[in-house]
């Protein structure tokens, strides 16, 4: 398993904040595939969904809502902690 990275949070942030991923994978300047794959290996690093896949949409799991505020403000993970 890969350990989590900047790049996993910045992505699930424009994620959890456009609600969409091929809006999402344009803000980060990469393709949709290789946003849902690195989605998907954080999912995996946590070991639960944070997003649930609809048609043209996602909703963010409670796990999802959790992670995307800490992944906009990473000091708010360390306070908790």
């Amino acid at each position: 398993m890969n350990p989590l990275t900047m790049k996993h949070l910045r992505y699930f942030e424009a994620l959890a904040r456009l609600g969409h991923f091929g809006r999402a994978a344009e803000d980060c300047a990469i393709t949709q595939p290789a946003l849902s794959m690195q989605i998907r290996e954080l999912e995996e690093i946590v070991g639960a969904p944070l997003v649930e896949r609809a048609a043209r949409q996602i909703r963010l799991t409670a796990l999802g809502e959790d992670f995307a505020a800490r992944a906009r403000d990473p000091a708010r993970g360390r306070r908790a902690g």
